[in-house]
């Protein structure tokens, strides 16, 4: 899934200084929404890999592979 790059606005950048302008309570919400919806969309993407089985299977190994600091101990 490629993204386009986006164009900024001449308002988004501050000429003299070429520091981003700090945003506005509604476009640091919309932005967070907006994360929101697209972190919801890959949530929803899987394969027939995407089991729970896999998902102990791999925090096992990885919790095997680093005895003295487990990540995921009794998530498997």
């Amino acid at each position: 899934m490629a993204i386009d790059p986006t164009s900024t606005s001449p308002d988004t950048v501050d000429p003299k200084t070429g520091r981003l302008r700090p945003l506005t309570a509604a476009q640091r919400k919309a932005r967070s929404e907006a994360l929101a919806r697209a972190l919801d969309q890959i949530n929803e993407i899987t394969d027939e890999t995407d089991t729970d089985e896999t998902w102990r299977e791999i925090f096992h190994s990885i919790d095997e592979a680093r005895p003295d600091r487990p990540l995921f101990e009794g998530q498997y």
